[in-house]
């Protein structure tokens, strides 16, 4: 098939812009949108009817840990510092397969709910990351690096933080050739790395062309101690030592002190706002408002299960658009647009894994298919409205991924599922026998 044409669907190929009866029409070859607009006519052979229902951009995850799937529902209730050593607990009893059947359950969970691009640090080597090729996703991956010394995943790797970031170039130059992956050195985060390896990082990737993930100021507590150990804030520590040379995707961002954000806006950096976690970790609402006067480039991310407790960016976007009013008391302060701008082309500036994040001429063909006709879908007044308020990742029908259709029916094509999740039970009830 030279073609493949999708009509009748409400088309919403960019936040603000809605086409009520359209029509796109895209290379399954080269995964290149021909033709975005009006419908031209009914569906023939070959082509989809889209009719009662809504198209939209797939979505990226700005920022998440796939492999902790596995940890869903596993340490509820406790703040952040409580949570993340219940977490490492577990985490260090992860095998490469551990990781891999993880990812895996995350990848179906996400293409199920309509997520086609994800960023993401934790373990990652040449498998786990052609795993994510085979199934059709787009990842933006940092193999997380903790110290020098710090074995991360020691079950599922001997490297230590220095030899992780010695081996991340090879990495990301083995993948170079796949439009569906790219590679970033990942730093956890300041109160995990030691100043002088951020500022050897922050060369690096200058030298290396590579971008950097991180997590920053994602708490108070986290900043308060920033501020005395080192007198600045984790996001202005990180800029004296070098790191905003270079691309830096910024996770969290909770807790700007007084020069932070002109610090991100200047630097070009993007940041995941992470609503869901933030909240029930009790970490704090980003503001998220602020960044976005300050011309900073957001996406939306879910963090981790572990923490959330499940990958459905429409909980996001929801949440991300209504928090805000509620703190501004205004419903005008952020409008339902802008989030889902966050979510589709902040996201995949964010991603950089090939997609601009809009259906348009000459871009790549991700895309997401929603019901409408049920509950939620009834009556379609607005479907901008229902897109940003009223849709769950289970009105996901059909998902293609640079012209490849990996969802059909809510099935998931490039993955059994069910033999995923079975993976994912027996594997989590192992590591839990360990931990008694």
């Amino acid at each position: 098939m030279s073609q493949q044409r999708i009509t009748g669907a409400v088309v919403i190929p960019e936040p603000g812009v809605v086409i009520p009866d359209g029509e796109i029409v895209f290379s399954p070859a080269t995964g290149v949108i021909e033709h975005v607009g009006p419908s031209r006519g009914p569906a023939g052979p070959g082509d989809i009817d889209a009719g009662g229902r809504v198209m939209v951009p797939g979505f990226t995850n700005g920022h998440t840990h796939s492999a902790m799937t596995l940890l869903r529902g596993y340490s509820d209730d406790v703040p952040l510092h409580i949570w993340l050593g219940h977490v490492r607990e577990f985490e260090l009893r992860m095998t490469t397969a551990d990781i891999k059947a993880g990812l895996q359950l995350a990848m179906v969970e996400m293409l199920r709910s309509g997520t086609t691009a994800f960023v993401d640090m934790f373990h990652w080597d040449a498998e786990l990351l052609a795993a994510v090729s085979e199934a059709g996703m787009r990842v933006n991956a940092a193999p997380a690096a903790f110290d020098y010394d710090a074995v991360g995943f020691p079950t599922a790797s001997p490297l230590s933080g220095r030899e992780l970031i010695d081996a991340t170039p090879s990495l990301a130059a083995q993948f170079r050739g796949d439009p569906l992956v790219h590679v970033s050195y990942g730093l956890h985060a300041p109160y995990t790395c030691s100043a002088e390896m951020i500022a050897d990082v922050a060369g690096r990737a200058e030298r290396d062309g590579l971008s950097i993930q991180i997590h920053l100021s994602e708490t108070r507590r986290e900043v308060d101690q920033s501020l005395a150990a080192h007198g600045v804030s984790p996001i202005r520590h990180v800029e004296n030592l070098g790191l905003f040379a270079n691309q830096v995707h910024v996770a969290h961002a909770v807790h700007p002190i007084e020069g932070d954000v002109e610090i991100l806006a200047l630097a070009g950096a993007t940041v995941s706002h992470c609503p869901v976690s933030n909240l029930k970790l009790g970490a704090g609402i980003a503001p998220s408002v602020t960044y976005h006067e300050a011309g900073v480039t957001l996406a939306i991310g879910t963090d981790s299960v572990a923490s959330n407790n499940n990958l459905d960016l429409f909980e996001e976007l929801k949440t991300g658009i209504i928090v805000q009013r509620g703190l501004a008391l205004d419903p005008n302060v952020l409008s339902g647009a802008t989030v889902f701008g966050w979510a589709t082309a902040g996201g995949a500036k964010a991603a950089a894994a090939g997609s601009a994040g809009r259906l348009a001429v000459g871009e790549q063909a991700d895309l997401v298919l929603l019901d409408t006709t049920s509950d939620s879908g009834t009556p379609l007044n607005s479907a901008e409205s229902f897109v940003h308020f009223a849709a769950r990742g289970s009105d996901v029908t059909d998902v293609f991924v640079a012209g490849r259709q990996v969802v059909a029916g809510r099935k998931v094509l490039t993955l059994d599922e069910e033999a995923v999740r079975e993976d994912v039970r027996t594997r989590v009830a192992r590591i839990k026998s360990e931990l008694v």
